[in-house]
């Protein structure tokens, strides 16, 4: 009953056009707060009613405003294949607009990315026509970006997505910058034609006037990596050297996987110490990568290390995937103290430690004449869990000699 009355109410107040800021005044009933719409789509599982609370408010410049709202309701409508509601509320939030709105670059795009996120591509292309025909707000190089973006996310990188590009650039005369052609670089490597990326870089300069940044070579060298050609990878490198190009965070993050791979985990670490030096910020890729590499080629000391280093450095809280990492390639070694004591660290940070690596634990430290170590881990262990996850325990358990 209280919806009905929400609904009756915002519906007089369009009609009668009264100023719809007013309906949101604290004075009044919950249902005409934007508390409570906000709280209405979000608890409404009805998509009917969804899209009616949607069209009923989308005249008021609070709810136009409110992103999360635009996102929560298509999202909503999406798990519930109302692809046609998606589509209805969307067009009214477009014609219901007031032609400042619609004179923003801005609103058109984020419009469109609501049609991509729930898999709407050839909408979402609509609207970018639609933008077009009407000639109510200038185009920049971000709606190009907007419909190369729309298409990557929807994993369209063929000819489809090029002959797209070359028709908005002839429709909107916009010259396309460094940032649509990184866009279409990983468009390139995301299809796994790295070599036409590599091909496209040498292109943007020579022949489109448009310098490639470290952007764009980082592209590349992620899909040289995908593509294990490790001495293409490497040319990009020097490529990058050569043009004077600093590294950022996503250039060492794929030198430093591009050495772990290849079991160079002791030039991996040296760049890491690089990168600090310089300056660029570490995150917690940079060191679980080398962690991970270290354990795998058998050197638990140094990847044991590295995950102090990780938490004295300071630059990230340390993520439970190290310590997974390390305790698990512990166990395995037969290194049951080390893996003891990570386990308590992990215990310690409120985690759960990884179900089969505690049970190799287990078994490594009775056979070690340490069962009173084995049944503490045990008994803190149980403690964190509940439900399937204790049950799951449950079997591993009843394999375990204590």
């Amino acid at each position: 009953m209280a919806m009905a009355a929400y609904l009756s109410r915002i519906a007089r107040l369009s009609a009668s056009h009264q100023n719809p800021v007013r309906t949101f005044s604290s004075s009044i009933t919950p249902f005409s707060s934007f508390r409570a719409l906000k709280s209405a789509i979000k608890t409404e599982e009805d998509p009917l009613k969804i899209a009616k609370l949607f069209e009923l408010s989308i005249s008021i410049p609070t709810f136009r405003r409110f992103r999360p709202l635009f996102t929560l309701s298509v999202h909503k409508l999406s798990r519930s294949k109302r692809f046609d509601l998606i589509d209805r509320i969307l067009t009214n939030s477009i014609t219901s607009s007031p032609p400042p709105q619609l004179a923003s670059e801005g609103y058109w795009l984020r419009i469109a990315m609501l049609y991509s996120q729930v898999g709407m591509v050839d909408n979402a292309l609509q609207l970018f026509d639609k933008m077009l025909q009407q000639q109510n707000c200038t185009l920049t190089e971000k709606s190009l970006c907007g419909i190369l973006s729309v298409m990557i996310d929807n994993k369209i990188y063929d000819d489809q997505l090029l002959q797209t590009f070359e028709a908005f650039v002839t429709k909107t005369g916009i010259s396309p910058g460094v940032k649509s052609y990184n866009l279409i670089l990983k468009a390139h490597c995301k299809g796994g034609h790295v070599d036409e990326a590599q091909a496209l870089i040498e292109k943007m300069e020579t022949e489109n006037n448009v310098h490639p940044n470290i952007d764009s070579y980082n592209i590349l060298l992620g899909g040289y990596l995908d593509s294990k050609k490790k001495s293409a990878f490497d040319m990009v490198v020097k490529q990058v050297n050569e043009k004077g190009l600093e590294h950022n965070l996503t250039t060492y993050n794929h030198r430093i996987l591009r050495y772990c791979k290849n079991k160079e985990c002791v030039r991996a670490k040296k760049l890491l110490d690089e990168m600090i030096s310089k300056g660029v910020e570490p995150n917690s890729c940079s060191y679980n990568t080398i962690i991970f590499g270290f354990c795998k080629v058998g050197d638990l000391e140094s990847a044991k290390k590295l995950l102090e280093k990780m938490v004295s450095d300071g630059y990230v809280k340390a993520p439970s995937f190290g310590y997974y990492t390390l305790m698990k390639h512990m166990v395995e070694e037969g290194e049951f103290d080390g893996g003891l004591e990570i386990c308590k660290d992990i215990i310690q940070k409120k985690w759960v430690p990884p179900f089969e690596a505690t049970g190799l634990l287990v078994n490594g430290l009775v056979k070690n004449s340490k069962a009173d170590e084995a049944k503490e881990i045990v008994m803190k262990f149980k403690n964190k869990l509940n439900g399937p996850a204790l049950q799951s325990w449950g079997k591993i358990e009843a394999t375990l000699p204590i």
